[in-house]
């Protein structure tokens, strides 16, 4: 039996808060919404739209732009380790 490993290395992106703002408007949501939508805390996301979380997890984004129905790269505007 073969046994695999995933090593997962926690990346995280730069990321533009206005636009995940304009696309959450786009669709008539509130923070409230995203946040249930996304499965990300509502703090969370109302901490990247104010500009005070700017290097946010991979994961995180994925599930914000997901719930978007956007690209990841749609928000990031460089990535850093």
């Amino acid at each position: 039996m073969k046994c695999t490993v995933q090593i997962i290395h926690e990346q995280y992106f730069k990321i533009d808060e206005k636009k995940i703002k304009i696309a959450r408007a786009e669709k008539g949501w509130t923070i409230t919404k995203l946040s249930k939508e996304s499965g990300v805390t509502r703090k969370t996301i109302s901490e990247i739209e104010k500009g005070n979380k700017t290097s946010v997890r991979f994961s995180t984004i994925n599930r914000i732009a997901k719930a978007l129905g956007k690209e990841l790269e749609h928000f990031c505007s460089q990535t850093e380790k």
